[in-house]
């Protein structure tokens, strides 16, 4: 088929927004498609074109653009401002595309980035087949989970909460909604928001898969290592990510294993609260934070080195570094929530209830005592872990479900007429 991906956020890398939608692109010409990929010029065209150039892919078909510069220079910034950018960027889209389609003649149209279910997309009135995502960003915690956070994490849910309400109002939403064949959630909860807004037919799926590449590099790490036990957090110290709950937990823990050690790895805005949060649980010197490592392959060594994940995060889409994790053959502490419990199994991990901090701090702590108790069932664990990845989360497993879908799709009634541009 022709297909045209809606992926403002895209270059050749392996992580985050622009990495999905690189890789949903190796899906489908895997699968003998041609993709026309449009993209935001302003920041991925050049290193794409560096990466095209040196590493051909027939089939694919790139197209820039971005808005004027003066609004490039202006409102193009991070945070809320990127947000109305983009927003405007889709709607200039409906224009870009429809012109494209005249040209082309597409099969069928998918929108990848951004994904999160509260932004319309600009490929939605071509008359196609309409595939809208993997998105996420439904993920909300228990309000206990929020209370306990210091006033400015607290106002910047509130306003997350906010956005992401006044979302759902926009009209070109609802016609995104109206306009799918099918609508992609990364997590229950986001498969549950798409069902509202009116999307005929939801399915799941995670937004990340493993490459060949990326099982052959797990495949070579250790199984857990015997000595200490220790516990393991990756990713930049947010609040929301809840390393501060696994702070906690661990320092329930750690009264019984006084050689137990967390490790903390990245940095960012919240790691002073979480030292405060070690310090109040009086394990200060058994918490150790790396800070920014030089190199994956670095990150990849500690977590070599430790028996356990731990990513209690309070609203996270998918979660790439659980999914590496569990490819590693290392079990996976989260909250029964967002895209770390879509990831998680009883024999892979533990999703904690999320019912509120203390029951779930608990339920945690419990399952570390469990796992460094009885290491036979952490190797266990850790084989099955393994296992779960390749049969669930991998390209070539994604790349197959993905097309499917595709022909699913193409075979689907066509969708409602399409609203006019001056509509």
């Amino acid at each position: 088929m022709r297909i045209l991906l809606s992926a403002y956020s895209c270059r050749p890398c392996k992580t985050s927004e622009p990495g999905i939608a690189w890789r949903t692109i190796n899906h489908a010409l895997s699968q003998g498609h041609e993709v026309w990929a449009v993209i935001e010029k302003s920041e991925y065209e050049q290193e794409t074109l560096e990466y095209l150039a040196k590493h051909p892919m027939p089939g694919l078909h790139p197209v820039f653009f971005q808005l004027p510069a003066l609004v490039v220079k202006w409102v193009r910034g991070s945070g809320m401002s990127h947000s109305v950018y983009y927003h405007f960027w889709q709607h200039k889209l409906l224009r870009v595309a429809a012109e494209l389609h005249r040209q082309v003649g597409f099969d069928l149209a998918h929108h990848i980035t951004f994904g999160r279910y509260w932004s319309p997309c600009g490929v939605r009135n071509l008359g196609l087949p309409f595939v809208w995502g993997p998105v996420g960003a439904a993920e909300v915690p228990p309000r206990s989970f929020v209370s306990e956070l210091p006033l400015r994490e607290r106002v910047f849910e509130l306003i997350r909460d906010s956005v992401r309400a006044l979302g759902t109002k926009d009209r070109a939403l609802r016609d995104t909604a109206r306009a799918a064949t099918i609508g992609i959630g990364v997590t229950r909860e986001s498969c549950e928001a798409l069902r509202k807004l009116g999307v005929r037919r939801v399915e799941q799926l995670p937004q990340v898969a493993l490459s060949d590449e990326d099982l052959a590099c797990f495949d070579r790490f250790p199984p857990p290592p015997g000595g200490p036990f220790r516990a393991i957090c990756i990713g930049r110290l947010l609040h929301w990510k809840g390393f501060h709950l696994a702070i906690r937990a661990f320092g329930i823990f750690a009264r019984n294993n006084p050689e137990a050690e967390l490790w903390i790895i990245n940095e960012g805005p919240f790691q002073r609260e979480l030292e405060k949060t070690a310090a109040r649980a009086g394990i200060a010197s058994r918490v150790r934070f790396f800070g920014h490592l030089a190199s994956y392959d670095e990150v990849l060594a500690k977590l070599a080195q430790s028996h356990v994940l731990m990513h209690p995060a309070l609203h996270e889409a998918f979660g790439n570094v659980c999914l590496e994790a569990l490819a590693a053959g290392r079990p996976v502490i989260c909250l029964d929530i967002g895209g770390p419990a879509s990831q998680v199994t009883p024999e892979t991990g533990f999703a904690a209830p999320a019912t509120n901090p203390a029951e779930a701090v608990a339920a945690m702590a419990s399952f570390l005592a469990k796992i460094a108790g009885n290491r036979a069932l952490l190797a266990s664990m850790s084989v099955a872990a393994r296992v779960h990845v390749r049969e669930r989360f991998t390209m070539r497993v994604l790349g197959s479900v993905m097309n499917s879908l595709y022909q699913q799709a193409a075979a689907l009634p066509a969708p409602p007429a399409p609203r006019t541009i001056a509509d």
